[in-house]
Parts: C-alpha cells; sequence; structure tokens
C-alpha cells in the first residue's frame, strides 16, 4: 500500500513525500512511469526494476524517471520506505538535463548530495521559503544529473544481475541496511567469503569500500533523526555504532560539510 503528499509545488515542479508501506520481497505489477521526477529515499529501501535492470535503491542512491517507462518495485529490506519526490516538468526537465531529459535509473550520492535533497523536504514544510526551495530544487537535481553524466555513474551498482560479483554486493549492502552496525569479518562470515575477498569485489562493484558504505548509511540515518530534532547525540552516536558524541560529530562534518547542530538548524 502507497500514500502519499504534496509537501510544495513551485515554478516548474512539486515536491510530493511518498510512503510504501509494503514489505514483500517479491514484485508488484508493473506501472507506468508517466513523467519526468527526481526520487530519493529519505528512509528504508527497496528494489526497482525498471528496463531489465534491479537496483537496491537506498539513502545513497537516487534515481531519474522519464515517461512512457515502465517499473515494479520489491521490498527485501524492512518494512517499506518513505521517499522525496521532486516532479519537474517538461520544460525544467530538458533545461536541467542541457536539453536531454531521459531517465537515470540510479544515480549514487555522496553525503552532501543526500543532505542537499533532505533541504529541499526541509524547505518545502516551511511556509514563506518559495525562492529557496527553487533555487535548491535547481540546483540539487542539475548537479545530480550533470555528476552522474560527468562521471558515467548513470545506472549504479545493480542488485542482481547474471554476475556472482554483483549478487554479492547487493547482499552485503541488505545486510548492512539492516544491521548497519556490522563489521567486515561479521558480515563476510554471514556471506561466507574472506574479508579480503569480499571486500575487493564490493569496492569494484559499488565504487565504495565496505567500512564507506557503512559510515553512509549511518550518517544517512544520523541525518534522518536530527531532521526529526533529535538532541541527545550522545545516545543517538551510541546507537548507530560511533565511538562516542565527538566521532559523530566529526563523521557528520566530515560527509556533508556541517556539525549536527548546524545540520539541525537546516533540516
Amino acid at each position: 500500500m502507497r500514500s502519499g503528499a504534496r509537501l510544495a509545488v513551485g515554478d516548474g515542479f512539486d515536491v510530493n513525500a511518498v510512503r510504501c508501506h509494503d514489505a514483500c520481497r517479491g514484485f508488484d505489477a508493473p506501472e507506468e512511469t508517466t513523467g519526468h521526477a527526481l526520487v530519493f529515499v529519505r528512509r528504508g529501501a527497496f528494489v526497482r526494476r525498471s528496463g531489465g535492470r534491479e537496483v537496491l535503491l537506498d539513502s545513497t542512491v537516487a534515481y531519474l524517471t522519464a515517461p512512457g517507462g515502465e517499473q515494479q518495485c520489491a521490498h527485501p529490506v524492512g518494512a517499506g520506505d518513505t521517499c522525496v519526490v521532486i516532479g519537474l516538468s517538461p520544460h525544467l526537465a530538458a533545461a536541467l538535463a542541457a536539453g536531454e531529459p531521459g531517465a537515470l535509473p540510479a544515480v549514487p550520492m555522496d553525503a552532501a548530495s543526500e543532505f542537499a535533497l533532505r533541504r529541499v523536504a526541509a524547505l518545502a514544510r516551511g511556509a514563506d521559503a518559495d525562492g529557496a526551495l527553487a533555487e535548491q530544487v535547481v540546483g540539487t537535481v542539475a548537479a545530480l544529473i550533470a555528476r552522474a553524466r560527468r562521471d558515467g555513474t548513470a545506472g549504479g551498482p545493480r542488485r542482481g544481475g547474471t554476475g556472482r560479483r554483483e549478487r554479492l554486493a547487493g547482499q552485503v549492502r541488505e545486510i548492512l541496511l539492516a544491521e548497519p552496525n556490522l563489521g567486515v569479518i561479521e558480515v563476510a562470515r554471514r556471506v561466507s567469503w574472506s574479508p579480503h575477498y569480499l571486500s575487493r569485489v564490493f569496492s569494484q562493484v559499488t565504487g565504495a569500500s565496505i567500512s564507506a558504505y557503512r559510515n553512509r548509511i549511518r550518517v544517512s540515518r544520523a541525518l534522518e533523526r536530527i531532521g526529526q530534532g533529535e538532541r541527545d547525540l550522545a545516545a543517538l552516536a551510541r546507537e548507530l555504532g560511533f565511538a562516542d558524541h565527538a566521532h559523530l560529530t566529526r563523521t557528520v562534518r566530515a560527509f556533508t560539510g556541517h556539525t549536527p547542530t548546524g545540520c539541525r538548524a537546516l533540516l
């Protein structure tokens, strides 16, 4: 079951919150994508099948839809997800994509890009942020599209496919999404491969080390909680597996450019 709410409407765009309540490993019925939209998984994760590809979407990956496509979704991790969906008019999509507003099935994001998208959602809830919201939407979406094309990252790491290495990397991501405090040795034990081999394969498939991906998930969850108003940073650090409050602060600042207190003010 899916529910949604429109947060804001601007000149050529709208911002929506969409929640899927499913907890099913199987794919739902195919549905057509009817417009241009950037989709960011704010909380949770799901697998999207489109154009013969299956991609595991979490807060480290966004994607861009285009009219005329088809997609199916499954939820092998957790019990549903919450997404921010930025709908774009054909004119604005063409402008932000330099005239080529095609679908991008997966765009890997660093924590700064994730923070920018969380900022979009925060501004969309504000009463007097029309100008700032438009600037944030335009700047963030254009930067993500340009980065994906420049770095050749559009498509992202597949969740499944025919390759053993891709399947293994997908397993690791699903394990860490469920339990982000696990270390490399424990993850390797669960998938029955050596830590060295597993680390090498994961880096080759995803472009990031297992430790880096784990920290991204931790930072993402920290941002979600901070955006909800969490103030006990020492308790949050313990919960997310950081050594202490200072470790959480250093990591969040290194990934986003802001301290947790600064993030709270902006989110």
